[in-house]
């Protein structure tokens, strides 16, 4: 299987960092429109956007483990094109700054296209739209 991994420094605390990734109007305001998010395992939420000819426009989420201000893991799946992945965030602090670690995991191999367009959407929404957040 393969993966996309990122990671980012950000210019703030991991308590800041931490709740961009777990409030539904945090996340829905840097990565993509969030419904129904709880910090808790086996609760579901959704990441809904405008749909294409390649996509639904929606993943289907549901937490499946997490340590406050440390990690967050979710199963994401979607229904077009089919896809079923595991995305896992850690913080690590450095310095008075965070560093951000995405995994994105359990892409197959027709899923290459797939791949290349999250791991470009993923990259932007972490260099940009999140680093925005604390600059």
């Amino acid at each position: 299987m393969s993966a996309i991994k990122l990671e980012k420094v950000y210019p703030t605390t991991k308590d800041a960092v931490w709740a961009y990734l777990v409030k539904d109007e945090l996340l829905s305001s840097w990565c993509m429109p969030t419904k129904g998010f709880a910090l808790e395992p086996g609760e579901d939420f959704v990441f809904e956007m405008s749909a294409s000819a390649f996509w639904d426009g929606v993943f289907y989420n549901t937490v499946t483990d997490f340590d406050e201000h440390k990690f967050l893991s979710y199963k994401c799946t979607a229904k077009k094109p089919r896809l079923e992945t595991m995305v896992k965030w850690t913080l690590t602090e450095q310095e008075g700054k965070t560093k951000l670690t995405l995994e994105h995991s359990g892409f197959k191999g027709k899923d290459w296209l797939t791949k290349i367009m999250l791991k470009s959407g993923w990259k932007k929404m972490m260099d940009e739209h999140l680093y925005k957040k604390f600059t």
